[in-house]
């Protein structure tokens, strides 16, 4: 039985390893006020868990996910700015929370990954995608701009030109260009992508977490910080991490000529 039951997806926690699935398979996984609901709660729930190491993504389905839920958006002319406020508000919040946790998040896609979906791609640590996938930039071609960290995931992965022309023309990739462009960092057979994906997250899982999220934390403020304070952000983040059991365990093996075991903490 999963550790955490919700609506639209599942989360077993095993050997410091937390595999979330989505799971609302008949619909396309679609990006709603479920899901981002669901993916808030879970993800305040996996950040104060010392027991998480690391995070694995991966959906139930045809489809990773189809991206927003285009017929609830059609309910309510009126009311759709509202509606779209409240949803973002959640889903931008779970976002926030997976790029700052200290567990590295792997995610591993299969089949179309749309709209929303992507971004959520796109902000993992490590992407793993089947060799038959397809990514699409679905938000222009309805008259959208961007949502989900869009602008900020795709830039990081993509480059800021490559990322807008993605989005702007609605781009559809396949699976060997979307490595080539750099939003995604291994492409493998659909039959390998579960067995491959989650040997990756289960050596994570027994790394060094706090350094990690160190790792995690300080590459995204060298986005917004000067060269000056990006360097004392390093600074401050190392000797903090340097008082961790971890961190002495890695230097007393690197000595010893031993592999190190990390616990985390």
């Amino acid at each position: 039985m999963p550790d955490l039951k919700l609506t639209s997806m599942t989360c077993v926690i095993e050997d410091g390893l937390a595999r979330i699935v989505l799971d609302r398979a008949d619909r396309g996984n679609p990006i709603d006020g479920q899901f981002s609901h669901d993916l808030s709660e879970l993800s305040a729930r996996l950040a104060t868990r010392a027991d998480v190491r690391a995070l694995l993504i991966s959906a139930n389905g045809r489809n990773f996910s189809v991206g927003g839920d285009i017929g609830s958006f059609l309910t309510d002319r009126a009311a759709l700015p509202e509606k779209v406020i409240a949803w973002t508000a959640k889903l931008h919040t779970a976002l926030t929370r997976l790029q700052r946790m200290n567990a590295p998040v792997v995610i591993a896609v299969h089949g179309a990954v749309a709209g929303g979906s992507v971004s959520l791609a796109a902000l993992a640590d490590v992407v793993f995608a089947a060799d038959t996938t397809t990514f699409t930039s679905a938000f222009a071609s309805i008259g959208f701009c961007a949502d989900s960290g869009s602008t900020v995931s795709l830039s990081a992965r993509m480059g800021l030109a490559r990322a807008k022309r993605f989005v702007m023309l609605s781009e559809t990739l396949k699976a060997d260009v979307a490595l080539a462009a750099g939003l995604v960092d291994f492409v493998v057979p659909a039959a390998d992508l579960a067995a491959q994906s989650e040997a990756l997250a289960r050596k994570l899982a027994t790394g060094p977490t706090l350094a990690f999220g160190g790792l995690k934390r300080t590459f995204l403020s060298a986005w917004h910080n000067s060269f000056e304070t990006q360097l004392e952000e390093e600074a401050q983040a190392l000797a903090r991490i340097s008082m961790s059991d971890d961190a002495w365990e890695g230097l007393s093996a690197f000595a010893a000529r031993r592999k190190p075991e990390f616990k985390g903490r």
